[in-house]
């Protein structure tokens, strides 16, 4: 538990991590706003959120590779759009089947008759496959990272499950320490009126960090022999 705690405290175990905390708050602040917008929204929202998502990943691939430190400066903007698209193309990838069952069984589950009964069903499907995805994306990340980030090796799910195999007490603890967090996040934003935005938007960069560093950790530990 020692790692998980040390990543909770890591954004702002530094001097100087002010500035760059708030910047990437702001930046995820910004595009949530921007999605509001009809239409071109969506655009805008990712747009602003590949920034932090590739500054999020910098910090990850820097401590799976035993580069250890405070929060980096936000330098080569160009890389961290780079790194925060290819990051979020290969959630996308883990996500997508999950998300197209829950939103069909949720159109189904108003629908209401038999519908409903499948509607629940595809439900209970999409969450459940959703929750296994986002279990296997950390090590995907890792094995992305060390493999010449080609998305390919993302997407090896046998490897990828014998690198978890190896670490699986500290991976499992981590990742359900974020899950729950998501989950608090989550409940703020949708509870609060406004400042559950606001909440939401650095609180989700806080996690990104922290998770950061624990899983490229946990990670460079199984894949010792190849980073």
């Amino acid at each position: 538990m020692g790692n998980l705690e040390r990543a909770l405290k890591y954004p702002f175990a530094e001097e100087g991590w002010g500035p760059k905390f708030i910047l990437g708050g702001v930046l995820n602040f910004i595009g949530a706003a921007m999605g509001f917008i009809p239409y071109l929204g969506v655009i805008f929202w990712l747009l602003f959120s590949f920034f932090p998502l590739g500054y999020a990943y910098t910090i990850f691939r820097s401590h799976l590779e035993g580069r250890e430190g405070p929060l980096p400066g936000w330098e080569g903007w160009g890389d961290l759009f780079r790194r925060g698209l290819y990051v979020f193309l290969i959630a996308l990838g883990y996500g997508i089947v999950p998300g197209i069952l829950y939103w069909l069984g949720l159109n189904l589950w108003y629908g209401g008759g038999f519908a409903a009964f499948v509607g629940v069903f595809l439900l209970i499907l999409g969450v459940g496959i959703g929750l296994v995805a986002f279990f296997l994306l950390p090590m995907a990340l890792a094995l992305y990272a060390s493999e010449g980030e080609g998305l390919a090796a993302a997407f090896r799910w046998k490897g990828i499950v014998e690198k978890i195999w190896l670490v699986q007490r500290d991976y499992f603890s981590g990742w359900v320490a974020g899950l729950v967090l998501f989950l608090a996040l989550l409940f703020l934003k949708t509870q609060l009126l406004y400042i559950g935005w606001i909440l939401y938007s650095f609180g989700f960069f806080y996690l990104s960090l922290s998770m950061a560093n624990l899983f490229g950790k946990i990670s460079r530990e199984a894949l010792k022999d190849e980073v």
